[in-house]
């Protein structure tokens, strides 16, 4: 029980350590999607108007080199076409940008 309740409250603690990496999270519909040729901010949305990380701007964007680009892409994509809300959670780059870390496409 003591060995449970400790693997518990470990979860718990790296749970809330991790979510306080991220400098925004928002759920909402993509309202527009922003593509160019440029390799820094390649792909960028926006969600309703809103901030998309604290004091940024109301887009958050990709990099086509970032990990895992393609499939955010294909995600944030469908989410649009299906008109389904997202949840994305950013980070503040060093010039205060929101760049996307994660997303989950919502019910």
């Amino acid at each position: 029980m003591i060995k449970q309740l400790a693997f518990a409250t470990g979860l718990a603690l790296a749970a809330s350590a991790n979510a306080q990496q991220w400098d925004g999270s928002n759920t909402g519909k993509i309202t527009t999607i922003d593509v160019t040729n440029a390799e820094n901010f390649g792909f960028r949305v926006y969600l309703d108007g809103r901030s998309m990380c604290t004091n940024g701007p109301a887009w958050a964007y990709l990099n086509g080199s970032d990990s895992n680009y393609k499939t955010y892409v294909s995600l944030l994509m469908m989410a649009r076409a299906m008109d389904r809300p997202v949840l994305i959670y950013t980070s503040k780059d060093q010039y205060g940008y929101c760049k996307i870390g994660y997303v989950s496409m919502q019910g």
